[in-house]
C-alpha cells in the first residue's frame, strides 16, 4: 500500500492483516492438536502404520514456532506502528513461508504425492490470498509448488525413501512416472487455481472496503458540514429573533397606547384597524419567541439562571393561573392530580415553564368548548412523570410522528386555530431531550390527546 494511502483506509485495511495474523496464529493451535489426534488414533486404534514418531516431532516442531510466533506477535506491539505495520506483514509471509515446510515433511512421512495430506495445501494457498498482496500470494505457491516437485522427484528416483503406507495404499503405484506426472498436474493446477480464485475474491473485497471506506469518511465530512450549517442557522436565528423582540414589544405597546386613547380620541375605523395591527403584532412576537426558545434549546445557550431544584406542583399552578382566562371562555372543566409531597426536579426554571405552557396552550387550544383536561404530576422510581390529557380533536395517526418537526401543524389543528407557528411541540422536544427526558404522544382522532413528558430521577 502507498505511502500517501489515506489514513483511515490504512487503519482499516491493515488492522484488519493484524487481526487475521493472529487468528493465523490461533488457527495453528487447532492444527497441531488435529496433527496429534488423528495421528494417535491412526495408529493405536485404527492400527495404521504410520511413522507416528516423525509425524509428532514435526507436529512439535510447530509447537515451538507457534510459541515464538505468538511472542514476536506480542513484541512488535510495543514498537512504532508503521514498523508494526511492516512487521505483520513480513511476520505472514515467514509464517506461510514455514508452514510450507511443514506441510511438505507430512505429506512426506503420510505417503508422498499419494497423501491426502496434499490437500490442506489449497487450505494454505487461500490463507495466503487472505493476508497476503496477489504478487505476494503467488510467489508463495510457486514455493509451494517447488517443494512438492522436489519431493516427488527425489522420492521417486530415491534419493529420499518413499513412504508407503500399506493399510491406505496397498499397491505400489509411486513408481508409475504417469501417475507421477499425472498427480504433480493435478496438484500444481488445482494450487494455482485455487491461488487465482482466492486473489479474485480477496481483492474484490479489498475493493469494497476501500469503497465503504470513501462513502464513509464523505458521509462523515457531509454530516459535519450539515452540523455546521445547521449551527451557523440557529447562531443567525437566535441573534436575529433576539434583536426583533425589543422592537415588536414597543410596537405593541405603542399600538395598545394609541388605542386606549392615550395619543387622543381615534375613530371606530382606526381603532379597528389598531385592533387588527396590534393582534398581528402579537403573532408576529409569538412567532419570535417561539424561534429564539428553539434555537435555545437547540444549541444548548445557557439561559438566565442555571439548573435548580424546582416543584413542578408549583410550575403547573403557576402555569394554569396564567391559562385561567381561556379555560374559563372555553368552559373547560380543568382536573389537576399531584402528589401530596412536592415532585421536585432539577431543571432550569424557564425551561419548566416553557413545557409547561406550551402542553396546556396546546390542551386549552384544541379542546372543544365544554371539553376536559386532565394534568397528571407524579414521581416512580427512577422517573418524574407529567401527563397532559384532553378531550380535544386528537391527532391523525399519519401526523402522530410529524407533529414534533419544524412548523408543521396537522390540517384538523389549522381548521380549528389559524394563528399558530407549528412549533410549540418542537420546542417542548428540544428542552425536554435538553434535560435528558423523553416525550410520547398518544392521540385518536376526534377523542383527544394525551402527551406524557418524563425526566429522570
Amino acid at each position: 500500500m502507498s505511502p500517501d494511502t489515506p489514513v483511515s483506509e490504512r487503519t482499516l485495511v491493515e488492522e484488519e492483516l493484524i487481526e487475521r495474523v493472529f487468528w493465523f496464529i490461533t488457527l495453528r493451535w487447532i492444527t497441531v492438536a488435529g496433527i496429534c489426534t488423528t495421528s494417535l488414533i491412526a495408529y493405536f486404534i485404527l492400527n495404521i502404520g504410520l511413522p507416528l514418531i516423525p509425524i509428532l516431532i514435526i507436529a512439535a516442531c510447530i509447537l515451538l514456532f507457534n510459541f515464538v510466533c505468538i511472542t514476536y506477535h506480542h513484541y512488535i506491539k510495543c514498537i512504532s506502528y508503521s514498523q508494526y505495520i511492516k512487521s505483520h506483514q513480513r511476520f505472514a509471509n515467514l509464517q506461510i513461508f514455514t508452514d510450507w515446510i511443514a506441510l511438505v515433511l507430512l505429506v512426506h512421512y503420510t505417503g508422498g504425492i499419494e497423501s491426502p495430506v496434499i490437500f490442506y495445501f489449497i487450505f494454505h494457498v487461500i490463507i495466503a490470498a487472505i493476508l497476503l498482496s496477489g504478487k505476494a500470494c503467488y510467489l508463495q505457491t510457486s514455493f509451494a509448488v517447488l517443494l512438492i516437485i522436489s519431493l516427488s522427484i527425489l522420492e521417486y528416483v530415491n534419493i529420499i525413501p518413499h513412504v508407503q503406507i500399506k493399510e491406505l495404499f496397498p499397491n505400489i503405484i509411486y513408481d508409475n512416472s504417469l501417475y507421477l506426472l499425472s498427480a504433480l498436474f493435478f496438484c500444481i493446477t488445482s494450487l494455482y487455481v485455487s491461488a487465482y480464485l482466492a486473489t479474485s475474491i480477496a481483492n474484490q473485497i479489498m475493493k469494497r472496503e476501500k469503497e465503504i471506506i470513501i462513502l464513509k469518511d464523505n458521509i462523515t465530512d457531509a454530516y459535519q458540514a450539515l452540523g455546521k450549517k445547521d449551527r451557523e442557522k440557529s447562531e443567525f436565528t437566535y441573534k436575529v429573533t433576539h434583536e426583533l423582540r425589543a422592537p415588536l414589544s414597543a410596537i405593541q405597546s405603542l399600538l395598545k397606547s394609541i388605542e386606549e386613547g392615550y395619543a387622543g380620541e381615534i375613530s371606530e375605523k382606526a381603532k379597528e384597524l389598531i385592533l387588527r395591527s396590534e393582534k398581528r403584532t402579537g403573532f408576529l412576537l409569538s412567532l419570535v419567541k417561539d424561534l429564539l426558545d428553539l434555537v435555545t434549546g437547540k444549541t444548548g445557550k445557557p439561559r438566565e439562571r442555571d439548573s435548580k431544584s424546582v416543584d413542578i406542583n408549583e410550575a403547573v399552578k403557576r402555569t394554569l393561573h396564567l391559562m385561567q382566562e381561556k379555560v374559563k371562555a372555553k368552559n373547560i372543566k380543568l382536573t389537576v392530580n399531584t402528589t401530596e409531597q412536592p415532585v421536585c426536579l432539577n431543571i432550569i426554571p424557564d425551561d419548566l415553564d416553557i413545557i409547561l405552557t406550551n402542553l396546556i396552550d396546546n390542551a386549552v387550544k384544541y379542546t372543544q368548548k365544554d371539553g376536559a383536561i386532565t394534568i397528571n404530576n407524579y414521581s416512580t422510581d427512577d422517573k418524574i412523570m407529567i401527563e397532559v390529557s384532553d378531550t380535544g380533536i386528537g391527532v391523525h395517526k399519519d401526523d402522530v410522528n410529524k407533529i414534533f418537526d419544524e412548523f408543521y401543524r396537522a390540517s384538523n389543528a389549522k381548521a380549528v386555530e389559524l394563528d399558530g407557528t407549528g412549533l410549540g411541540l418542537t420546542i417542548v422536544k428540544n428542552l425536554v431531550k435538553r434535560h435528558g427526558g423523553n416525550i410520547d404522544v398518544n392521540s385518536e382522532l376526534g377523542k383527544g390527546t394525551t402527551v406524557t413528558v418524563s425526566f429522570p430521577v
